[in-house]
């Protein structure tokens, strides 16, 4: 058990109601539930361990079930309320036993029964065998019945725990011998503490000794010198008595009777005080609770809605409440008998009169029912009763008793009688024991039989012989089990013919909850059953009639609440012939996805004010073969008297047309899938409306909205370039207008921006039986991008060829020169060698960028890679990003490989301290930007004169840069070293492109 059910039913067993016998409060609840809610059964249920406990019951006949199959066992883990309006739909209930099998509880709702500690601890709760729904008034009012339930258990155990604790404290300050006993000098310091001081006051002696007594007093007596006027008092009369308030050393205070005296030494001189201290606190709240109780008592009696009145030991009427006055207008304190009994109705003075002194003689109770007048002199019918109030020996001490209006109750009960004896059925009384009390004229009418022999058992010679033992023993088992008497049986009529009757029958329980009597009724049901016969025999015939149609039949007889199917209807729910069936096997036999919204049809077709008619198609799950049917089911309810009593039609098994609509539905669905996944513009062209339909893709691909297109053939034919249209136009017509299915051509499609796209479009001719076209459906690809990529390829082709033939050139230039300035051939080879390597560099570069651009760092950094290996630090370079193009990178990557191989023979590079400043920037200064790069060599070996005859590195220089980009070339000679600046417009720098990264 869970910590938390141990705490809730130790909520539960703090009011003590467990097993306790039934009170009226609480059957008032009940009864105020059940007829608040229109439910035939009300319950004030308390969950307890593995059962519920019915402190009050309407219409359920036991006081206590197991909790295993408790609705109210899930009313509790909800914070208030509960509310089912169909039990079998609900996956908690579905299964209970009292849902499927008897009684079939199909409505529940229950208001939560909480502790002011919020421990849920039972409900008021209605139920029904039918389902419903719950108005919003009556949700309301049952939760006002559970706090009311609340009210009631919790006055009984508060009164209850109030009268222990009044026993208890009583009991503690008869037996308490226990003083709170302080010592202390004449300036109140404390000089002892006893242990009962420890007890009462919380201080230990030693946190006391030296303090002042001031500690326990109240901050209010501590600023009146309160301590001081005791001293004082206690001085000067020997003794300062005093019942006050005083504080213990948790703050807490408490009540205490204490008296402060003087200690006087032999020779009379004061040397202390003595305090005394007794704990009155308990004593004081319950003398204060005893007068509120009585208060609170006699107040209930004043107030109280009936006559309440005490006697003495001879009977002698001592008392009446407010009430006896104010209803019978006699003075106030008139007590006498001559007065009560002037006030009975004289029929009835000496009846109750000797039951009063008989009940006097006897000591025992007293009860009696009589008519008592009003001040305005009607008579209305009262119920009094009586107790003898004991002492503890037993003895009489007197008498208290209550008068009850019961007129209504009075007049209900006349009324009762005469409509048994108009009712139309025959009405019954039974006991206990099986025997009958009362028979309505009705029966005697019927059977020809008198009261001497009909009743207490007589009856049973009226119904058939062939009948009597199935009733008899439906007789013994419902007064055995205490539950509805329900069953059929012929009864014999004075001609001697019999006739069925429906006979049924409830018990009658006191406020103990014991049955006291069976109430009944016979209704002639003759006709009714010859009408099913009747009926029983038309389905024969209509079962013959629809056997040869391979349709299936069901009739659902609702006041029977019974389900039949034929065995083709039991196929198509995959059962067997023999299996049971119900509307809960129907329900369960469908398709979870249908079950709901079948489940609402049949309701809106059993609805008395619908039409009635029922036609839908569903799918079930064989409850025994597990395979899927679709079924058509047509029906038709049938009411009599404002309430459908019978629901027949029929059911046919449509599976193959479902699946084949499914497999339509499906190719379709895929279709418009397909459709909607490429971006092909799809068309469907109808040739003898000229329709033409579209799918999503002319939004999507061309930028056509809807609304945009109109759906014709002509639409088409002017969207297309005017140089391709008559192409176009003839191309198609050729094939709808020939023999052929097949049309493919290419052409340009105008976009909803205004720009073309390369179409190839293909398409399919459909012809009728007479070979005319009456259809054609295609699909336009967009071929732009490989239209573009053609032409991209065919100008990378030409660029290649320019590009190569260019490089070819260039290497037989370079080649040509070095071999004509070189001393020997092994420096030719290697000044050829080292020129065709910066030349593959700079072609590297180029080639990453398909020719077309080369950031100047990669170039600079190409072109000086194989001189910056030993002297990294040596060769400087900087300057803005700029993209040079194809010519422009070769021609500058051969000028700085010559200037690096001319300082590393002879410039800074030739020793150990030269370096060389590289950088470039981008002059805009006029509208056309210009290029400019700076090579500056410092520290090499000083230039002492101008060289007398230019190399073929600085005519490679001046050749190639300007040729290839128009630009200029100056070589300054320098003491300090070389300088050579190149310049030229960046637009020659960069051929195609226009823009600069600066």
């Amino acid at each position: 058990m869970s910590e938390q059910e141990a705490a809730r039913l130790r909520a539960l067993d703090r009011y003590r109601l467990l097993d306790t016998p039934r009170e009226q409060d609480f059957d008032e609840i009940a009864e105020a539930a059940a007829e608040l809610c229109e439910a035939p059964i009300a319950v004030v249920n308390l969950v307890g361990d593995g059962r519920q406990f019915f402190k009050a019951e309407v219409g359920l006949g036991v006081r206590e079930t197991p909790l295993e199959t408790s609705f109210c066992r899930q009313a509790i883990l909800h914070d208030d309320f509960l509310y089912v309006p169909d039990t079998a739909r609900d996956p908690r209930f579905e299964g209970n036993p009292l849902v499927s099998g008897d009684p079939g509880l199909r409505f529940y709702a229950g208001a939560l029964l909480r502790t002011d500690g919020g421990q849920p601890i039972g409900t008021v709760c209605v139920l029904d065998t039918r389902p419903r729904e719950l108005s919003e008034r009556q949700r309301r009012g049952l939760m006002r019945l559970a706090r009311q339930a609340m009210t009631q258990m919790e006055l009984r155990r508060s009164l209850r725990e109030q009268a222990e604790q009044r026993l208890l404290h009583e009991r503690i300050l008869d037996s308490a011998t226990d003083y709170a006993i302080v010592a202390m000098d004449p300036q109140g310091r404390v000089t002892r503490w006893n242990t009962g001081a420890e007890r009462i006051l919380g201080w230990t002696e030693a946190e006391m000794l030296g303090r002042t007594v001031d500690a326990f007093f109240t901050p209010e007596d501590r600023a009146g010198d309160r301590p001081a006027v005791e001293k004082r008092l206690a001085a000067e009369a020997g003794s300062a008595p005093d019942e006050r308030w005083h504080m213990r050393k948790d703050g807490t205070r408490f009540w205490a009777s204490g008296e402060m005296m003087p200690l006087t030494a032999e020779d009379g001189g004061l040397i202390g005080f003595l305090k005394i201290l007794r704990d009155r606190t308990g004593q004081r709240a319950s003398e204060a609770a005893l007068q509120a109780s009585e208060l609170r008592y006699r107040s209930l009696v004043e107030v109280s809605p009936q006559v309440v009145w005490f006697g003495d030991e001879a009977g002698r009427v001592t008392y009446c409440n407010t009430y006896w006055y104010d209803y019978t207008g006699l003075p106030p304190g008139e007590t006498g008998e001559a007065s009560w009994m002037g006030v009975i109705h004289p029929d009835h003075r000496e009846r109750v009169r000797d039951a009063w002194l008989a009940a006097a003689r006897s000591r025992g109770g007293y009860e009696v029912e009589f008519p008592l007048r009003r001040a305005d002199g009607q008579y209305r019918w009262f119920l009094s009763r009586a107790r003898p109030v004991r002492d503890e020996a037993g003895h009489l001490k007197s008498w208290i008793g209550t008068t009850l209006d019961i007129h209504e109750r009075k007049v209900a009960e006349e009324r009762f009688a005469a409509l048994t004896e108009l009712a139309p059925a025959i009405i019954w009384f039974g006991n206990p024991d099986g025997s009958l009390s009362y028979l309505n004229d009705r029966w005697y009418a019927y059977t020809g039989q008198t009261p001497e022999q009909a009743l207490p058992l007589g009856w049973g010679e009226a119904i058939h012989p062939d009948d009597v033992d199935g009733l008899l023993k439906v007789w013994e088992a419902a007064r055995t089990h205490e539950t509805v008497y329900d069953t059929e049986a012929r009864l014999r009529a004075r001609d001697g013919t019999y006739r069925w009757f429906l006979i049924r029958a409830e018990p009658r329980r006191d406020a103990s909850g014991t049955v006291v009597g069976w109430l009944g009724s016979n209704s002639d049901i003759h006709d009714r059953r010859q009408a099913d016969e009747d009926l029983r025999r038309a389905r024969e015939q209509l079962h013959l009639a629809v056997e040869a149609t391979g349709t299936g039949i069901f009739d659902y007889d609702l006041v029977t609440d019974t389900l039949e199917w034929d065995a083709r209807t039991r196929a198509l729910f995959g059962l067997g012939s023999e299996a049971p069936v119900s509307y809960d096997v129907f329900l369960a036999g469908l398709h979870p996805e249908d079950r709901v919204w079948v489940d609402r049809a049949v309701e809106a077709a059993l609805d008395p004010a619908g039409s009635g008619t029922y036609d839908i198609a569903y799918r079930t799950i064989g409850l025994e073969d597990g395979i899927e049917r679709w079924v058509a089911a047509k029906g038709q309810a049938f009411v009599a008297g404002g309430r459908t009593v019978r629901f027949i039609g029929t059911v046919r098994d449509v599976t193959q047309s479902r699946r084949a609509e499914q497999t339509l539905r499906e190719t379709e669905e895929r279709y418009r899938l397909a459709a909607r996944a490429t971006n092909d513009a799809i068309w469907d062209w109808n040739l003898a409306t000229n329709h033409v339909l579209w799918n999503e893709a002319l939004t999507v691909a061309y930028g056509y909205p809807p609304e945009a297109v109109d759906p014709t053939g002509d639409w088409w034919i002017t969207h297309i370039h005017p140089d391709d249209r008559t192409r176009i136009d003839a191309s198609i017509h050729a094939v709808i207008d020939g023999t052929g299915t097949a049309w493919s051509d290419e052409y340009r499609f105008l976009r909803a921006n205004g720009t073309y796209a390369d179409i190839l479009d293909r398409g399919y001719v459909i012809r009728d039986g007479h070979g005319a076209a009456v259809r054609m459906i295609g699909a336009m690809l967009d071929i732009s991008e490989r239209k573009r990529a053609e032409e991209h390829q065919r100008l990378l082709t030409g660029e290649l060829q320019h590009r190569v033939k260019n490089t070819l050139t260039l290497v037989q230039a370079i080649a040509s020169q070095t071999l004509r300035n070189a001393p020997d051939l092994d420096a030719a080879r290697e000044a050829f060698a080292a020129r065709l390597i910066s030349l593959g560099r700079a072609h590297d570069i180029l080639t990453r960028s398909s020719w077309t651009e080369a950031p100047i760092a990669e170039v600079v950094e190409g072109a000086l890679a194989v001189h910056r290996g030993a002297a990294m630090a040596r060769i400087r370079a900087s300057g803005p990003s700029v993209l040079l193009g194809a010519k422009a990178a070769l021609s500058l990557a051969l000028a700085l490989h010559e200037l690096a191989t001319n300082a590393t023979k002879y410039g800074a590079l030739a020793n150990e301290v030269g370096c060389v400043e590289l950088r470039w920037h981008v002059v805009h200064e006029d509208e056309a930007p210009r290029f400019c790069l700076t090579w500056s060599e410092q520290g090499g070996p000083p230039i002492l004169s101008q060289p007398s005859r230019r190399g073929f590195g600085s005519r490679l220089i001046e050749r190639s840069f300007a040729a290839e980009v128009g630009g200029e070339v100056k070589l300054t000679y320098a003491p300090t070293g070389l300088v050579c600046r190149l310049e030229a417009p960046l637009a020659s720098m960069q051929e195609p492109r226009d823009e600069v990264a600066a």
